[in-house]
């Protein structure tokens, strides 16, 4: 008998074929736009299961001790599982809340961005701070803080509805643990926002950082931010490509992309993720007689086996022409480049004054078809105008270059139309 998931709170809308049964599960909600620049939307946050048809099953029920975590229990895997998570509600939730900002040049910025009525900045003022995609902290009502919570304990407890992650297929299970990480960042921050500095949180209730104090609860184990990193992910996939799938909520992370990981495509999201990355200045960067690069490859030292040589043939492996040209030669590699002011709009400040009265602010509001702006500066504070002035500069300049198609692609689930069986009409998207 085939198995079908309903995950809680949802009605289960299940149709049989032949050889197999799909099942859609998920919370519902509608959320207000916070203003009409910025076309913001709850659909369903649904995670999807689709099971081959099987001779049961057994389900793999260990309880933790409640003392220390069983690693090794996430160790096991299925190689031939036709089980496949959708995971398009965080997808949905992330098309609503994340700006894509485009591959800036290779030029530092300056010490400290041109502003008038004041001396004194709520800035970032890191050479960076104009890389990475952005999350709209500060745009978003409650009904995206709920939506999110909800995704994150559907997460948590999804191993319990599908026989525990076991069940599931290596690709499956990698997108499953980058999800599900990436959902409980944004979710913390969201609690604690306004925050400039990600590494000053604390996990809830601990006087642990973020990333390393107990936070998630998967198959009855207790589980950190880190653990997920640090002791599952890198201990259990031997691919320098997995360091790009985990967001820490800082402009020096790789990036937040605008789609969840799916496990059928969970590869090439992670080359384009290495890609955007590497060619950063936050990703690689050189100063003076040293090549510096990001501090995330300094915990991934397991997945190298010589970590100087390995690490410059991985980067290169992604690089530009003109990162390239940087890489090469003997230049002492150090792993310091580090920037862990939050990844908003705003750096965690709504100020809208300077010493010399009321600055000039603009609201603005983007959409597929295109932007807005009014004035507002409750909507968009000074650090966001600069951000936004930058990110509209560089498309101006891609688009000049003939590159903007190119460099602005969403990986998002297609069906191969190779692939629909001769008895199964092709799914149309029509809900």
């Amino acid at each position: 008998m085939g198995r079908v998931c309903n995950l809680r709170h949802v009605p289960l809308a299940a149709s049989r074929q032949p050889g197999r049964v799909r099942a859609q599960c998920g919370p519902k909600g509608v959320a207000r736009a916070p203003n009409p620049g910025l076309s913001m939307r709850i659909m369903s946050v649904a995670i999807f299961l689709l099971l081959a048809m099987t001779g049961g099953g057994a389900s793999f029920a260990t309880q933790s001790d409640g003392q220390t975590t069983d690693f090794s229990r996430f160790a096991q895997s299925d190689p031939d599982s036709l089980i496949h998570i959708d995971h398009s509600g965080w997808t949905l939730v992330l098309r609503d809340i994340v700006l894509n900002v485009p591959p800036m040049d290779r030029n530092p910025e300056r010490s400290r961005p041109i502003t008038t009525g004041t001396r004194l900045s709520t800035g970032n003022l890191s050479r960076y701070r104009y890389e990475g995609n952005r999350v709209v902290y500060h745009l978003m009502p409650d009904e995206y803080r709920d939506a999110i919570t909800t995704l994150r304990q559907d997460l948590e407890t999804l191993p319990d509805r599908i026989g525990g992650l076991e069940a599931l297929n290596r690709d499956e299970q990698l997108a499953y643990w980058f999800n599900l990480h990436n959902v409980a960042v944004v979710e913390q921050i969201l609690a604690a926002y306004p925050i400039r500095n990600i590494n000053r949180l604390r996990a809830p209730g601990s006087d642990q950082s973020l990333f390393e104090g107990p936070l998630l609860t998967v198959a009855g184990q207790t589980l950190s931010l880190n653990d997920i990193r640090l002791r599952i992910v890198f201990e259990q996939w031997d691919d320098p490509r997995i360091i790009y799938g985990f967001f820490n909520g800082s402009v020096g992370s790789p990036e937040l992309r605008r789609a969840a990981f799916e496990g059928d495509q969970v590869w090439e999201q992670l080359d384009a993720s290495a890609d955007e990355f590497v060619n950063a200045l936050r990703g690689v960067d050189v100063h003076r007689r040293k090549l510096r690069v990001s501090h995330v490859y300094d915990d991934a030292r397991g997945l190298f086996d010589n970590f100087d040589r390995d690490l410059r043939r991985h980067l290169l492996a992604y690089a530009n022409p003109e990162t390239s040209s940087q890489l090469m030669g003997d230049r002492p590699l150090e792993t310091n480049v580090a920037d862990w002011q939050i990844a908003d709009l705003i750096n965690g400040s709504y100020r809208c004054r300077g010493s010399g009265g009321a600055s000039p602010m603009l609201s603005y509001g983007w959409s597929e078809q295109g932007s807005g702006i009014a004035n507002s500066c409750g909507v968009l504070p000074t650090n966001g105008r600069l951000l936004l002035n930058a990110v509209e500069q560089r498309r101006i300049e891609l688009i000049g270059e003939g590159r903007y198609g190119e460099v602005f692609t969403n990986d998002l689930p297609s069906p191969d139309p190779d692939d629909t069986r001769p008895d199964e009409p092709a799914d149309d998207g029509a809900d």
